[in-house]
């Protein structure tokens, strides 16, 4: 069929057809696939166009399998996102795998990739779901090398030829598929992948390999489903051996969400959940058929009905009534004539039979709404050979025993629908453990259980989320480890970051988190400090008091940036005290008391118990009143004429004798006073001149009377002398008698008249 869909056509509905795959064929391929993008979400998917329409049946049980298969959430499983029909084209849509291959069975390095597959495989088969139309073409491989298992609800017939040799004769023969179909499936991919040719049947498996494993290709690759292995953990084991040439056992890949980059293992297999076995997914298709075949033999049947039933009493082959009979076929072949009995039993096993039919069909519908697949296959699967049986008794017409045998199954129904709140109580509680515990496979199947129970709980849909991711969150939680202990925490906290966003329940993620964002805030904390100090010790206080600051909004509750900050402020006073310091010996070395005087009491004003300033001060206020009564003397050597002036000049020299540290000033200060008091007393000639008239005294000496010449000795010091006479003004004059200066000539007359 001539599909003719273009690029651009917005098909079906909502999504915009961008390029077809050239993958496909030829126009004779039974699907045609496109890469196109949802008009809305922008998601690109892929479409698959059912070139070749396949019919209602299989259109139905393949719209039931997307249906029913979306609980399987697996890291390398990509189900359909939806089946439907627009303008009479089937079409199925999946996520698009950008940047995807198909799986290249003649590369070397496979084994990681088939460890991925049989991982994903385990997890489906343990669930009771099988893929039935495995092969290479949906074996997805994407960029960062992680296996995307696709077509689960292909159809075998929409698989081209080359495809088809990787598939059961079972399922090519029509079967609904089962587990051990996957199985022969599986068996042709690793007798390629390990012989690099294709199997053909009666092909003789030459191949160099461990007994063991040789044995379990045989059996998978066999043409009775009934001869194949039930389980792939045996395989996986072997295969491992093989590929690694190990002897330990293979670890189980565990589950994880899409976006994990790499799958996880774990130590312990998975237990079969359901059973070994699958003859087909979802026995959806099946139940609705049987309905139907119960509705048409209660009409059918019922019309054809013999005059007799197994329920009536036969009292003897003899009895009237069976020679009546007898007598009655021999003489005529018109058609047997219910009576009105048998005609009310036939409508009341007509009525019981519609009412338990649909009743049953209900019953059936309602379980696997609930996913009774997951948790009671085994019974679910008795209870279907039970329904079975009622049918044949059924066609057999022994209505009655049908008839309690269908009352058995709805019993049976009944009493699993009871079943499903403990089992969702059940899982949920070892789903719950599961987490706690960090066992992501064992999580992920019981919230897959409990999720299919109840799928409208948002606690169990979130819980579930969590099993999802708790592997990749379980990779980032020791990766983040790891950067913690190399001291990288701006990666630890990155990685722990993401951790949580996927998991926020997770503790050891939280914790992570928490102790990493405390080491990166302790980090800045320390470097702020740091920072401080160092600019402490610089004296660039500014600085150091930003570095504090910076630490004290980091930590706001840490005492030790405000045990800084008193740093800052005491070295900058200290600072200040010690170049009060310096300067005061400066200017106690230039000997300037009161500069030193100055500079000791503003430190005092900073801390009034310095020592050195309480000492430095005495000694420069008393070094300063030692030059004051040194200078004093010295500038006015007079001082020394009284007795009490020379004693005071010998206790400053013997003063100023003791002090120290002496200078060159100081030397000099002593020596010019001890010459003024060793010649103080020593009298100097000092000459009087006047004119025979006036009275002559020399205040605090002698009256020298009228004279015209006089020489008087004089001790240094400061004296007047006096001249008066009668009718004239009185004259005066002071001077001054030092020793080693010019002796004194005085002239004194009183000559201004006063009359």
């Amino acid at each position: 069929m001539n599909l003719k869909l273009r690029e651009g056509q917005l098909f079906p509905k909502q999504y915009v057809l961008s390029q077809r795959l050239a993958s496909d064929p030829d126009a004779s391929s039974p699907v045609e696939s496109w890469i196109a993008t949802h008009n809305q979400t922008g998601d690109r998917v892929l479409v698959r166009f059912m070139a070749t329409r396949l019919d209602d049946d299989t259109w139905s049980s393949v719209n039931k399998r997307v249906s029913t298969l979306r609980g399987l959430v697996h890291q390398n499983i990509s189900l359909n996102l939806e089946a439907g029909i627009e303008d009479g084209i089937q079409y199925l849509v999946e996520p698009y795998l950008t940047d995807s291959e198909i799986l290249n069975l003649d590369d070397p390095g496979a084994w990681p990739l088939l460890q991925q597959l049989l991982g994903a495989l385990i997890y489906a088969h343990n669930l009771g779901v099988a893929h039935g139309t495995l092969c290479p073409g949906n074996i997805m491989v994407d960029a960062s090398g992680v296996v995307h298992i696709t077509g689960f609800a292909l159809p075998a017939t929409t698989h081209p030829a080359n495809e088809q040799a990787y598939l059961s004769p079972q399922v090519l023969a029509g079967r609904d598929p089962g587990t051990d179909d996957d199985i022969y499936s599986l068996g042709c991919i690793v007798f390629k992948v390990l012989t690099g040719k294709s199997w053909k049947k009666d092909v003789e498996l030459d191949l160099p390999l461990d007994a063991h494993l040789d044995h379990q290709l045989r059996a998978m690759l066999s043409e009775s489903p009934f001869e194949r292995p039930s389980s792939l953990l045996e395989l996986r084991e072997s295969l491992g051996n093989h590929f690694e040439g190990s002897s330990t056992a293979i670890e189980s890949v565990a589950f994880s969400r899409r976006t994990s980059p790499v799958p996880e293992t774990t130590t312990t297999a998975t237990q079969d959940l359901i059973g070994k076995r699958q003859d087909q997914a979802i026995p959806v298709q099946r139940v609705l058929l049987a309905g139907v075949c119960l509705l048409i033999f209660a009409a059918l049947l019922f019309t054809f009905l013999p005059t007799s039933t197994p329920s009536e009493t036969i009292t003897s082959a003899n009895s009237p009534a069976a020679m009546t009979a007898r007598e009655a076929a021999a003489t005529s072949t018109a058609a047997p004539v219910i009576t009105p009995l048998e005609s009310a039993r036939l409508e009341m096993f007509q009525k019981q039979g519609e009412e338990l039919t649909r009743d049953i069909l209900r019953q059936q519908l309602d379980l696997e709404d609930i996913g009774v697949i997951f948790w009671a296959r085994n019974d679910y699967e008795q209870v279907d050979a039970d329904l079975d049986a009622a049918d044949n008794l059924y066609r057999e017409k022994q209505f009655q025993l049908a008839l309690d045998q269908y009352k058995a199954v709805s019993t049976s129904l009944n009493q699993l629908k009871s079943r499903a709140i403990s089992e969702l109580e059940t899982n949920t509680a070892l789903g719950d453990e599961a987490l706690i515990a960090g066992d992501a496979e064992a999580a992920l199947t019981s919230f897959t259980i409990a999720t299919s129970i109840d799928g409208e709980s948002e606690s169990l849909q979130k819980k579930l989320v969590r099993a999802e991711t708790l592997d990749q969150v379980q990779d980032l939680v020791r990766q983040g480890e790891v950067y913690e202990r190399n001291e990288e925490f701006d990666l630890a906290r990155d990685t722990f970051k993401t951790a949580t966003n996927l998991d926020e329940e997770w503790k050891p993620a939280r914790q992570g988190l928490s102790r990493v964002q405390s080491a990166i805030t302790q980090k800045k904390f320390q470097t702020a400090m740091s920072t401080g100090f160092r600019e402490v010790s610089n004296k660039n206080y500014e600085a150091a008091r930003e570095g504090f600051n910076r630490a004290r909004k980091i930590l706001p509750n840490s005492n030790e940036p405000e045990d800084g900050l008193l740093q800052v402020e005491q070295s900058e006073r200290n600072d200040i005290i010690l170049n009060h310091q310096k300067n005061a010996e400066a200017y106690l070395a230039s000997e300037n008391w009161q500069g030193a005087i100055e500079e000791y009491d503003a430190a005092l004003a900073i801390a009034d118990s310095l020592e050195f300033a309480l000492k430095g001060l005495d000694d420069a206020r008393s070094r300063l009143a030692l030059q004051e009564r040194l200078q004093q003397f010295l500038s006015d050597p007079t001082l020394l004429q009284s007795d009490e002036g020379l004693a005071e000049a010998s206790a400053t020299l013997r003063q100023a004798s003791r002090s120290k540290p002496t200078t060159d000033q100081l030397l000099d200060h002593i020596d010019i006073l001890a010459r003024l008091i060793s010649t103080a007393r020593i009298e100097i000639p000092v000459t009087i001149n006047s004119d025979g008239k006036t009275e002559v005294t020399v205040r605090r000496h002698a009256v020298l009377g009228k004279v015209t010449n006089k020489v008087v000795y004089l001790i240094p010091g400061r004296y007047t002398v006096v001249g008066q006479r009668l009718g004239y003004r009185d004259v005066r004059k002071d001077f001054v008698v030092l020793a080693g200066k010019t002796s004194p000539i005085l002239d004194i007359a009183s000559k201004e008249s006063v009359r």
